[in-house]
């Protein structure tokens, strides 16, 4: 029934009711052209003018929702005015709302009498809000209802006649246009909204994504690239390994973090933490760790994926400013460079490791030249400022414990050695030969070039740890060479010492020096005075070299001290020159070559190579006779 034909079949009160509806209506139509009105403006209207219209208090207007049921918007009452709250947290059309149900299925009004009894109401509901009798009213658009006015008075009885009844039929229908009207705009309003809102998310994780990216394009490091995402999001950021363990970090300044947000291992054990953790590894993105207790603040947390395996978790924590819905997006795009990073950092440390090896190789077994091996020290960490020896270490079982064999052993080893040493002596490198391992030490240029003094105290006091953590039974020392060259030989006497060490079977369970165990190795030599000559060469090396390139004659000084029994001043009168000349001499030779004109052992296997030198020769060139 229109409007029209409502109040032609009511001619005896028309005239006044149809002006006030009319009126009604054009408020109503004229707050809905306006764009700038909200709709709940516009609901609220209708609610309020129906209730005049029918003489009763309060209303509350529903719009339909997609699944069907109906969304509290407004809600007016004559006492107390606006009650939007309370009525935008209800719903009607749940399961049992017989009333709205009728009032779908009928695209008319429907009107309850003593609704707490009424089996069609939800009667808890209409006791808690005090409902006596009520009357749903729809808005029927197209034979659609798109929400419904639900009108009473509060506390009161209100018997809603046939002429009420249909005169709010009649003022719904004509609501109901300009209602929907008024919707429709909004949607368009909100679904503008939301592209615009998408537009401006999209662009900032673009913003993210690109120039995180260029920074790991450009190389930066990783803490400047976490600087960058904490400059992009304004909030704290940590970076953690496949195992949870903390990287990196970075903060805003204005947050003035003194220490790292990140979160504790036991926090990452509980079962909550453990629940989101399986939601990424099921192919989320990302996920959100609700605040606790023990985490302070909400955190974002995206999983780190390259070539099909986790390499670490990205973690935004909510400090410094909540967070948006472009954080989650925007922080899953930083996570995508920064797992390109830590790839490139793996890759780069693997193929790090490879060349080291390479060296170390080249180093212990003489693959090249001497300038090669100078030209490659320093991007290894090998100061040729200082001297460098090998030290060859046995164990006496090779058990399946991991942390005893293979390459965490000689990791840690190596560290062992460095952190029982005195500052300035460090083990640099390692490397495995059949049935040892070998271990290249860095000692300070001002340590002499034999093994006594502060370092083989050191590596005495030493010997116990290793034997006790890693069943090291004995271990053999070169002496400290100041050319790199020199190590290849160093270890294949070293290997030698060895086999005759084990030959003797009884080693004690201790360092050896290779200088005290050198007369014995030449002794025993397979080459026989070949292997002494090739030994005394191999000794006196670093003195022809300062010959050669200085005239300092430190080979013959040498020489003439040894056959002078040791004596300075006969040496000094075999070679015609000053006692100072000579002390000053043997001091260069002690620090340029394994020889210590102060040592007895070491005099002996000069004395011994230069009986053979005598008896056999070889060395005549060398020394220019």
């Amino acid at each position: 029934m229109t409007i029209a034909q409502y109040f032609d079949a009511r001619p005896e009160d028309s005239t006044d009711l149809y002006g006030q509806v009319i009126q009604a209506f054009e408020e109503v139509s004229l707050l809905a052209a306006s764009e700038s009105v909200p709709l709940d403006a516009v609901l609220r209207l209708v609610g309020q003018r129906l209730c005049e219209l029918l003489g009763v208090t309060r209303c509350s207007v529903y719009l339909r929702r997609e699944d069907g049921r109906f969304q509290g918007q407004v809600g007016y009452s004559r006492t107390r005015g606006n009650i939007d709250a309370k009525i935008s947290k209800l719903v009607a059309g749940v399961e049992h709302d017989l009333f709205t149900a009728e009032i779908v299925a009928t695209n008319s009004p429907v009107a309850v009498q003593d609704a707490v009894h009424d089996p069609r109401t939800i009667q808890r509901t209409m006791r808690a809000w005090g409902v006596r009798d009520m009357l749903g009213v729809p808005l029927v658009v197209d034979s659609e209802v798109i929400g419904i006015i639900y009108v009473d008075t509060e506390n009161g009885r209100h018997a809603y006649s046939d002429r009420e009844i249909k005169l709010a039929q009649a003022f719904a229908g004509l609501s109901a246009l300009a209602v929907r009207q008024c919707w429709l705009h909004r949607q368009l309003g909100e679904r503008a909204s939301v592209i615009d809102r998408q537009r401006r998310m999209l662009g900032r994780t673009a913003e993210v994504h690109t120039r995180v990216t260029r920074a790991v394009m450009d190389g930066e490091p990783l803490g400047a690239i976490l600087g960058l995402i904490v400059d992009l999001l304004g909030k704290p950021v940590v970076l953690y390994s496949p195992e949870k363990e903390p990287i990196s970090w970075a903060s805003p300044e204005s947050l003035g973090l003194e220490r790292s947000p990140a979160l504790s291992r036991s926090v990452w054990s509980r079962p909550w933490a453990q629940s989101a953790l399986a939601e990424l590894e099921g192919g989320a993105a990302s996920i959100m760790l609700r605040a606790h207790p023990e985490i302070r603040c909400r955190r974002l947390l995206a999983r780190l994926v390259t070539d099909g395996r986790c390499v670490g978790y990205l973690e935004l924590a909510e400090l410094g400013g909540a967070f948006t819905e472009i954080d989650a997006k925007a922080l899953e795009q930083a996570a995508m460079a920064v797992a390109l990073k830590l790839l490139n950092m793996q890759r780069n440390t693997e193929l790090r490791r490879r060349q080291r090896e390479e060296f170390v190789a080249d180093l212990l077994y003489g693959r090249a030249d001497l300038e090669s091996l100078d030209a490659r020290a320093e991007s290894f960490d090998f100061d040729l400022g200082c001297r460098h020896l090998v030290v060859r270490m046995q164990y006496a079982t090779v058990g399946g414990d991991e942390a005893l064999t293979g390459e965490r052993r000689r990791r840690r080893v190596s560290a062992a050695i460095t952190d029982g040493l005195p500052e300035g002596y460090r083990s640099l490198a390692f490397a495995r030969v059949p049935g040892a391992d070998l271990f290249i030490l860095e000692v300070p240029a001002a340590e002499s070039g034999h093994v006594d003094g502060v370092l083989h105290a050191g590596l005495q006091e030493l010997f116990g740890t290793l034997q006790r953590e890693f069943s090291a039974s004995y271990a053999v020392t070169s002496e400290p060479y100041r050319s790199l060259g020199a190590l290849h030989t160093a270890a294949d006497k070293l290997r030698e010492i060895d086999e005759l060490l084990r030959r003797a079977d009884g080693a004690e369970a201790r360092f050896y020096s290779a200088r005290e165990l050198e007369l014995l190795r030449l002794l025993g030599h397979r080459d026989g005075p070949s292997a002494m000559l090739a030994h005394t060469r191999e000794l006196v090396r670093p003195l022809l070299e300062h010959d050669a390139a200085g005239n300092g004659g430190l080979v013959r000084t040498l020489f003439a001290f040894v056959r002078a029994q040791g004596q300075v001043r006969a040496t000094a009168v075999a070679l015609g020159v000053h006692e100072n000349t000579v002390r000053y001499r043997l001091a260069r030779i002690k620090e340029l070559s394994a020889v210590d004109p102060d040592r007895l052992d070491s005099l002996l296997g000069v004395m011994i190579a230069i009986r053979i030198h005598d008896l056999f020769g070889g060395l005549e060139h060398e020394l220019g006779a």
